[in-house]
């Protein structure tokens, strides 16, 4: 008959001081797992919001270009509405067709800024606001983005009034071959005149002369030139302002981390 010998499994306890080790190793891998994933979540994070605004600040760089020439081609505008105006007031304007011709051509233009949205738009789909740590600047970032739709809207005042009441003017009453060929960078102001650089055909006038109501063309061009003003003194001035702000908080911060790229 065989015997079955039960090995001896012994049953004394550890030392609750083991298990305490264990438990602290446990925790403190657990705990540094945690942090390191943590610290690289967050250099992650903050290096995309580094690209982001790299991006920004790219883009910025161009919106201060444009709103420079910009506001020098629509202080052009005034300048070639006071020409005219100096002579309607004067009672010579039937004797300068073609000083009317030249300031019609850049007046009825239609330009007004427009601001790059591109890496604004990706700033805040992405989530990568978050990830800029600059308080002073992410705020001036939301308040710049959200300029964007009033110039949006005062581009549309102003090319709907440009639509309907200069544009007719301009397609009936001028000689569109003479016209055509005028434009800015065939004229020029000195002395309050309109010098151009191009030859005036002979017995140039305005189509239908007699019936052509220069008072009413003038205030026309009069209320362009207040929207205007007024689409530059409350939306493209103050905004240009921000932008160069902007700019300037932008490069700050790339360059406290080491991230300027001009």
């Amino acid at each position: 008959m065989e015997v079955h010998h039960h090995p001896h499994v012994p049953n004394n306890p550890k030392p609750w001081k083991e298990y305490l080790i264990e438990g602290l190793m446990i925790f403190v891998a657990v705990t540094l797992g945690y942090g390191a994933e943590n610290v690289r979540e967050h250099y992650i994070n903050k290096h995309k919001g580094i690209i982001s605004v790299q991006n920004l600040y790219k883009d910025l760089k161009e919106d201060s270009v444009n709103y420079v020439n910009t506001i020098k081609s629509r202080n052009f505008q005034d300048s070639c509405f006071e020409v005219i105006s100096n002579l309607f007031d004067e009672n010579k304007i039937k004797n300068e067709i073609p000083t009317v011709y030249a300031a019609h051509s850049s007046i009825s233009l239609r330009m007004i800024p427009s601001m790059n949205t591109m890496a604004l738009d990706q700033i805040k789909s992405s989530g990568a606001l978050n990830y800029i740590e600059d308080d002073e600047l992410k705020e001036m970032i939301q308040s710049y983005s959200s300029d964007a739709n009033g110039l949006k809207l005062r581009e549309q005042r102003e090319f709907n009034f440009i639509d309907k009441m200069i544009d007719p003017i301009t397609t009936t009453r001028f000689e569109y071959k003479y016209f055509q060929k005028i434009g800015n960078s065939n004229f020029y102001i000195l002395n309050n005149k309109i010098i151009t650089n191009i030859k005036v055909p002979e017995r140039l006038n305005i189509v239908n002369g007699n019936t052509f109501d220069w008072n009413n063309y003038l205030s026309v061009l009069g209320m362009l030139k207040t929207i205007r003003e007024s689409t530059d003194e409350k939306y493209i001035i103050p905004t240009q302002t921000k932008c160069n702000k902007l700019i300037d908080l932008v490069r700050k911060y790339l360059e406290d981390n080491n991230e300027l790229i001009d």
